[in-house]
């Protein structure tokens, strides 16, 4: 790096003005993005057997939890 280079911080006095447009653009891309956030997804309509299913699963992940904490409380 040389030694004759210096670097200043950008003058910070100067106004810097936005365009209409710009101003329109940017306006409208924010709204677009807070809309596409606010959307609520579509609810999946699951049939009765998955949802058995999934439930069941849950029960025996809890047992296997709940187990595993027992035998580490009576390890100890």
């Amino acid at each position: 790096m040389s030694t004759k280079t210096t670097t200043r911080p950008p003058d910070t006095r100067a106004v810097r003005r936005v365009s209409l447009p710009d101003r329109i653009a940017l306006r409208i891309g924010l709204w677009l993005i807070l809309w596409s956030r606010r959307t609520t997804p579509v609810p999946v309509t699951v049939d009765f057997a998955t949802r058995q299913r999934i439930e069941r699963e849950r029960r025996e992940q809890q047992l296997r939890v709940l187990l595993r904490s027992g035998t580490m409380h009576l390890w100890r």
